[in-house]
């Protein structure tokens, strides 16, 4: 369960929405709206540091978890302060959030690796999210240039990028599981984490094989509170995990690398 603290600011500002609704004729709704989402942008990135920290992590690791949160701040920002989007900047964050992900995505990838026998797995992760980073760029440039290829490399290019996307969220359900388990973090954080990741990656999954405009519906409306809790969530798991670090006198057990259970190891 989450801490008391949580529950009772949870239950504060579902009130605090519920009592401002009426008195201002809904327009409120679009101000919690951005703040939910914002606190919960501002919870992930600092979170992703915390969990970097208390891993004892390199910080590129904490750096590539919170780019995410780094570029969907930049981008509301830009909205927030611009008049209209021009085309070529709407691309250039489109690909930057993309870049992100798959920056994300290695950090996961790295913690998982630290906390498991060695694989060679492992390696063709980072070989499929470097591929697919490199064949972003280079559709970047052709589409600069106006050059076309042929239906072919289009399927391959897409291949790559869609399984790099389903590797992505894997490896953030992944590390979050590993963390709960190996560093005795809450069962509750990684539960949310997974369930946000699990939820985009059935969007991934559905995007792939399903080909319609998408409806977001009720979604669309809970995504800031999604995000809140999602940043919640990883704020915790970091603020657990510096904490350990902190009470934890030995020193060769602060760094990741001695996360990773030897191969004689009996347990899981």
């Amino acid at each position: 369960m989450p801490p008391v603290s949580y529950i009772i600011t949870a239950g504060v500002l579902a009130a605090l929405v519920v009592i401002s609704f009426p008195m201002t004729l809904g327009f409120s709704v679009i101000l919690w709206y951005w703040l939910f989402a914002a606190a919960g942008c501002v919870l992930a990135i600092a979170g992703a540091f915390r969990i970097a920290s208390g891993l004892g992590a390199p910080f590129w690791i904490g750096a590539a978890l919170a780019s995410p949160g780094f570029v969907w701040a930049a981008n509301k920002l830009f909205e927030m302060f611009s008049s209209g989007i021009h085309p070529a900047i709407w691309l250039s964050f489109s690909a930057a959030a993309r870049l992100a992900l798959l920056a994300a995505a290695a950090g996961a990838l790295r913690l998982v690796e630290a906390m498991s026998p060695p694989h060679t797995a492992f390696r063709a992760g980072y070989a499929l999210l470097a591929a697919a980073a490199v064949l972003m760029g280079v559709g970047l440039l052709s589409y600069g240039y106006g050059t076309i290829y042929p239906k072919p490399v289009l399927y391959v290019t897409r291949t790559i990028g869609d399984a790099a996307t389903l590797l992505a969220y894997g490896a953030f359900i992944a590390a979050s599981v590993m963390i709960t388990m190996r560093r005795n973090v809450e069962r509750w954080t990684s539960a949310v984490i997974s369930l946000i990741s699990a939820y985009l990656l059935y969007k991934a999954v559905k995007a792939i094989f399903v080909v319609e405009y998408p409806h977001e519906g009720v979604m669309f409306w809970m995504q800031p509170i999604v995000a809140l809790v999602g940043g919640a969530a990883v704020w915790r798991m970091g603020s657990v995990l510096r904490a350990q670090g902190r009470s934890d006198r030995s020193p060769p057990n602060l760094t990741i690398a001695n996360a990773r259970p030897s191969a004689t190891s009996a347990g899981p």
